[in-house]
Order: C-alpha cells, then structure tokens, then sequence
C-alpha cells in the first residue's frame, strides 16, 4: 500500500506501511514470506533486506514479547488509517518471525476466523508489512505490524490466495494492465477493456501519424514534393493510401532531390507537371466533384488557373 504522508520518523529509523505480499494457492496459508529478501522496490522508496536485518528484526519480535497483529487496511496505524469506527480489529497474529536468506523475512499467522472466511472469499488478497527503516543505510530493522489490503506497495509480490482451480497468471495479466493503464486496483473489468481499447486506438492513431510523415519525408528527399505540400501529402495519406501511393508514383521530380524548397523560376515544366499531379489527387480525394465536372475539365481548370498567375518563385 501506499505509505500516508504520517510517516513517523524517530531516533533516525521511519516507520512507513510498505507494499503487500500476495497470498499464493487456493488455501489460507499459516506461513507467509511478508518481505523479500534483498533490494526491494517500493512506492515509499527502496530499502534493504539482508542477513543484519533479518538479525535485528527477529530479536525485536522476542524483545517485544507479544504477537504482531494483522490488521485491516492498517488501521492500528491511526490518523489517516483510522475506520470510520475508531476500532481496529485483528484479522490475525504473527506467532513467530524467521528470517531465510534469499528468500525474506517469514511470518508463522493464527488468523481470526472472519479472517478465514474473507480471504478463502477473496476478499482480501495481498499483506502489507509496516517496516521500520532505519535512515542511514534504508535498512529493515524491525517490523511494526502487518495489514491485509488490497492495494500492494511493493512489487512483483504475488496474491495470498488465488482464485479456486486456476493457475496465477489471469491475475499477474489484469494487475498488469492496471499498472500499465494507471487504474486502482478495484477498478471493474469493463473499465479496464474500455481503457484498454481507448490507449490502442490512441496507439494506432499515433503510428499511423508517424508513418504519413515518414512518407511525406521520403517523397520529399525523392524531390516530389516541397515544404508547402507537406501538410497536404500527410493528410492525403491518412485520408487515402491507395490514392497518396497512385500519386506518389505518378509524381514527377519537381525539385532536386533532397532539396525541400520550391523549384527555381525556370523549372516551368517541372512545376506544370507537379500542378496536374496535385489537380487529380484532389479530385480523385474529393468524390463530390464528379457531379460537377470530370476529371480531365478539372485538371484543365487548374491549369488555366496556373497560366493565369504568376510562376512560383518568381520575384517581382
């Protein structure tokens, strides 16, 4: 879970709710690795977990002398975790702690029985640990308590129980997508397909983008098309591939290649002929000019048009 901004910080050492351990299976299990061992990744920051933290964090579970309770959603934290209620009921008691090197740091749980009958439902699926980390070297020192959630902190922990029958891998799949999708975790399947149909759409959208300009960018390095016609090109393609490809092979070399400008004041020909290319590709693009007029009178329209104004990249 992610840790509250009451953070509690004392004699150098912060104690912060860190992320929750999946309960692996189909059934209740007594024994649950709380912390992994090693670097461990966490939305309140990293810390460590080797053999002196496994050390300290065993003999401040004997020092304290009492069992470390599981509670809810870690209401036994108080302020921000407080329930509606004030109270802070037990879903469990951690009898006993043992640190396995490579592995993490174990808890031996006697869980309540409406603990039982909530996690063999699925209503709760992940622990999450309430580590004290001492500041100077983000090392776990001890442990304060453990909270059933739904809602991990730390990553790649797998879930306490899993669903009845069925392998592990329809739940790393959704909690996948929520993390990639940026949705809490008790967001509802048809949220998720929504959300995921809006990012591919916007993905397809995108590529599609970028390959109109990639070919906008080789017609003009081909020197078919100048700066001015770029716009129109990209959306020809986007509009119509077919007809933007017909044109593309149709076009004639209307600058030197590799040069992006208008062609020089002599090139009459070579921009006469770019005139006519652009002519049909828009009425190819426009369906509605046919009942107005064909094909061939439109070209000739827009070359009378060209005759009639001055050459590009003329100057007065």
């Amino acid at each position: 879970m992610k840790a509250d901004t009451n953070t509690n910080t004392e004699s150098g050492r912060e104690l912060a709710p860190l992320a929750a351990t999946p309960l692996g299976g189909t059934a209740v299990p007594d024994r649950v690795t709380i912390v992994p061992w090693g670097d461990v990744e966490s939305t309140k920051g990293r810390f460590t977990v080797d053999e002196e933290s496994g050390e300290l964090a065993l003999k401040a579970f004997e020092k304290h002398g009492c069992d470390l309770p599981v509670d809810y959603e870690h209401q036994t934290l108080g302020g921000a975790y407080t329930s509606p209620s004030g109270q802070a009921p037990a879903a469990g008691w951690i009898k006993r702690l043992e640190a396995q090197p490579g592995e993490g740091i174990s808890a031996e749980i006697r869980w309540t029985e409406p603990a039982i009958a909530q996690l063999s439902a699925r209503q709760y699926r992940y622990l999450s640990p309430v580590a004290i980390i001492r500041q100077k070297d983000r090392k776990l020192v001890a442990l304060h308590s453990v909270a059933l959630t739904n809602k991990p902190a730390i990553t790649g922990l797998r879930a306490i129980v899993n669903r009845e029958g069925a392998p592990d891998q329809e739940v790393l799949v959704r909690d996948e997508l929520l993390h990639r999708l940026d949705l809490g975790q008790d967001t509802s399947e048809q949220d998720i397909l929504a959300a995921a149909n809006a990012r591919l759409v916007a993905l397809e959208k995108e590529t599609r983008l970028r390959e109109a300009n990639d070919r906008a960018a080789s017609a003009m390095a081909a020197g078919k098309l100048v700066s001015a016609q770029r716009t129109w090109a990209v959306n020809l393609y986007l509009t119509d591939e077919a007809l933007f490809n017909e044109w593309l092979a149709g076009a004639p070399v209307v600058v030197e290649p590799g040069r992006l400008g208008e062609p020089p004041a002599d090139g009459a020909d070579h921009r006469a002929a770019a005139m006519v290319s652009r002519a049909r590709a828009e009425y190819r693009a426009h369906p509605e000019l046919a009942a107005l007029t064909s094909e061939e009178a439109y070209v000739a329209g827009a070359a009378r048009a060209h005759s009639g104004s001055p050459a590009v990249g003329t100057h007065d």
